[in-house]
């Protein structure tokens, strides 16, 4: 499954976490600790959008307000 979330970065680039899932099938719950195993590793970097809305936390939105890369060096 980590290769293929590398594959899918490098063929479209900068994806949000809600664009990965679907394009994997896969739920955004089960996606985010692989990502976070990527990221420590240096494979993909995160990128995070500012909340606009100004909620008081609990943000529904958050998985399309967060988005992947591929680093340089995967």
């Amino acid at each position: 499954m980590f290769s293929e979330i590398i594959k899918l970065l490098n063929e479209r680039g900068v994806l949000s976490v809600q664009e990965i899932a679907l394009a994997l099938k896969i739920e955004s719950s089960a996606l985010r600790p692989m990502l976070g195993m990527l990221e420590r590793k240096g494979k993909v970097e995160k990128m995070e959008l500012p909340c606009k809305t100004a909620c008081a936390g609990g943000c529904t939105q958050s998985d399309s307000m967060t988005y992947y890369k591929v680093t340089i060096d995967a």
